[in-house]
């Protein structure tokens, strides 16, 4: 099914267009365009020949303020809606060196009555993207499918930049195929926190991770059931373990 171009409207949730770069148009050709402003969400409105000038709206958000230190998570939610037409692809592209934690689904988003499914182990993942296939979601109704994407950002990434990401979907309908990315929608990489720096120092001490179920030391310092016995002695064989 062929690619179009963004041709009709176009919004953002700023009510500034949005012209998006690596859209592509007719059969795969590339479309050079101004790449958009970094903000936390964006979204695109588009109508063509094969929606019968119907509209459709593929949109990105960060969740959160949109600033995270290397080594940390971040997370994406990405939306499909329109006026009917099945969705049977929708798709996250995230910034290269990204590594995926956990993907869930929302088929029939209600606010306030989330209701997700883990896709985790069966969404396509490669080139930089992450990608949700089904039989065929329905927009009818104000239907809107959703999904979230929760990524590891790499340790080496530089503090004070700026990172990209796209979103994407198939309508199935003639020309429904769309991609967007960029999309503008960025994460700022920051200077890690006193809590994420130290428990970066412990991991590379062999302490284990906070942020994990390795962490096992200083898990005991947090479970009401643990005991300070058990904390020495994970310390004492950690140290141990590492002169050895």
């Amino acid at each position: 099914m062929a690619r179009r171009s963004l041709r009709h409207a176009v919004a953002t949730t700023t009510s500034l267009v949005l012209l998006a770069a690596g859209v592509t148009v007719g059969l795969g050709a590339s479309v050079a365009q101004a790449a958009p402003a970094c903000a936390l969400n964006q979204s695109v409105t588009d109508d063509w020949p094969g929606s019968v000038w119907t509209p459709y709206t593929v949109s990105k958000q960060v969740v959160g303020d949109g600033k995270v230190a290397a080594g940390q998570t971040v997370t994406y939610i990405t939306k499909v809606s329109g006026s009917g037409a099945l969705v049977n692809e929708i798709r996250d592209f995230h910034p290269a060196g990204f590594q995926l934690v956990k993907a869930r689904l929302n088929v029939k988003w209600l606010i306030g009555d989330q209701k997700w499914d883990d896709v985790t182990k069966t969404v396509v993942v490669g080139n930089n993207s992450v990608v949700a296939k089904g039989g065929g979601w329905t927009t009818a109704g104000g239907g809107i499918i959703a999904l979230e994407t929760t990524y590891k950002v790499p340790d080496n990434a530089v503090v004070g930049s700026q990172l990209d990401s796209g979103a994407g979907t198939n309508i199935v309908l003639a020309a429904g195929d769309w991609n967007i990315n960029p999309m503008g929608v960025c994460v700022t990489i920051r200077q890690p926190n006193p809590v994420e720096a130290g428990a970066g120092s412990l991991e590379d001490m062999g302490f284990g991770s906070l942020n994990s179920g390795s962490g096992q030391v200083f898990g005991s310092l947090t479970d009401p059931q643990g005991s300070m016995t058990n904390v020495i002695s994970g310390v004492l064989g950690n140290v141990l373990g590492n002169m050895s």
